[in-house]
């Protein structure tokens, strides 16, 4: 108790001024925003829309050129429906512009290099200021007060590479591990030989929450539960990838509390679950979230579609009208927490989550995730991969009799995929982590490409 109010009155303070991060002041603005009305929120966003278009054309060349091949002025976009006159940018238009989208008020030498962690194959590389960097931790803090975490309490990071403020000193960084709470291990380096020593220094740390992505969760959830090892915590918070109903219903089990699902990505806190209702509240004071069909135009709420960003934050390089290539679906429910951010009722995952075989049918995880649920413990993992649009290779590491359902698979697949579509059962050893530490369920080579505005980008 002690450790814990030293670092929120001293030890954080101390911290945002040596690293110059006025967290705490960007999260005090957050949590003011979250209860305003709807009204107030969207008035709040196009305010900030029209600042950062203003300041987005005059600072920085690729917008600037965009603009005038169109024949438009920033005051064209002054709110949320003058949106759809700018194009929706792709992460290739971003890679090809890179150095043109870096605003003229900034040194790249005085950004920090980013990239995102490459679920689709990809790493997207990007730049971000120290200042953007405090708004971010802002948003994450916000999260995470939604789970019941507050500043100082201990917490187990489970991740290939964890938020830290002071990456290039060891002795601050031991500082801030020791004042912040925090225990890391790599998602990369748990696996079954180790397991039993981590899970009990795990359980002797004795977590407030445990953060981590949501397949690497689910496997430490099914190594506690294969060790009986009693690791608990307040709030489980998962991040990073898509989460499952049978990953969540195995991690709340095992680790006795509920599961807060956060929304992010290329340095964006996009939104996260209060725990009040299984829909996510977008963090609109931070970001513009559109849904669009793969033509551009916007989705209802209820249909589907792919996420377009606009980052209302974001000076040293603007994300304006962004394809993050992520799929979900809006709301239109009010949430019983009394927040007034808008809500996503569901986030089905990456574009590359989704196959398409050559008939045009659409192929999708939740088929899989069910099918495989219901044959434990024949089967201990799987993952499904999409070679070309008519081959999809299912990974599997058998279990107890797994000869036994090999057919089944075989047969529920083919029923499922098609006729025009040849599936091959691959048995092996273990799912791999990726170089980020995730473990993909689903992954199409040639799946739905990433929607485009019928104002396309001139070359």
């Amino acid at each position: 108790m002690i450790r814990e109010v030293i670092v929120r009155h001293i030890g954080f303070p101390v911290a945002e001024k040596l690293k110059g991060w006025p967290v705490s002041k960007y999260l005090r603005e957050l949590e003011r925003s979250q209860w305003l009305s709807p009204e107030e929120i969207t008035k709040l966003q196009n305010e900030k829309l029209a600042e950062i278009t203003r300041y987005a054309y005059d600072t920085v060349p690729f917008y600037k050129r965009l603009f005038n091949d169109r024949g438009m002025k920033p005051s064209d976009v002054q709110t949320i429906d003058d949106l759809p006159r700018l194009p929706i940018l792709t992460k290739e238009d971003m890679r090809k512009n890179l150095d043109d989208l870096v605003s003229s008020d900034y040194k790249k030498s005085e950004l920090v290099e980013a990239s995102s962690s490459g679920s689709t194959g990809e790493p997207f590389q990007y730049y971000i200021s120290e200042d953007e960097k405090a708004r971010k931790w802002a948003g994450l803090y916000m999260l995470w007060n939604w789970a019941g975490f507050k500043m100082g309490d201990r917490h187990i990071n489970f991740v290939a590479g964890p938020h830290r403020a002071f990456k290039s000193s060891r002795p601050l960084l031991w500082l801030e591990s020791k004042l912040s709470g925090m225990r890391t291990i790599s998602a990369l380096e748990l696996y079954e030989g180790n397991a039993d020593e981590f899970l009990k220094e795990f359980a002797r740390f004795k977590p407030k929450m445990i953060r981590g992505y949501a397949s690497s969760l689910y496997y430490l959830a099914q190594s506690v539960k294969r060790h009986v090892i009693p690791l608990t915590a307040k709030a489980v918070c998962t991040t990073g990838e898509t989460l499952f109903e049978f990953q969540r219903e195995l991690i709340e089990s095992v680790f006795k509390s509920k599961v807060y699902d956060g929304y992010g990505g290329e340095g964006m806190v996009i939104a996260g679950q209060c725990g009040c209702s299984s829909g996510y509240h977008i963090d609109a004071a931070d970001v513009i979230l559109e849904i669009v069909d793969s033509s551009g135009r916007r989705c209802p709420p209820g249909v589907q579609g792919q996420v377009v960003l606009t980052d209302l934050n974001r000076h040293s390089m603007p994300f304006i009208r962004y394809n993050v290539q992520d799929v979900a679906t809006f709301s239109d429910a009010i949430c019983s927490c009394g927040r007034g951010f808008p809500m996503l009722s569901s986030i089905a995952g990456r574009l590359t989550d989704i196959g398409v075989t050559p008939s045009g049918k659409s192929i999708v995880v939740h088929f899989f995730t069910g099918m495989f649920m219901k044959m434990a413990p024949h089967v201990n993992g799987f993952q499904v991969v999409q070679e070309q649009p008519g081959l999809f290779v299912l990974n599997i590491v058998p279990g107890i009799e797994f000869e036994t359902v090999r057919q089944e698979i075989l047969d529920k697949t083919c029923a499922y995929v098609g006729s025009d579509v040849d599936v091959q059962i691959q048995v092996v050893d273990h799912i791999p982590a990726t170089t980020a530490g995730k473990r993909r369920l689903f992954i199409s080579k040639c799946g739905i490409p990433a929607a485009r505005s019928q104002a396309d980008i001139k070359e």
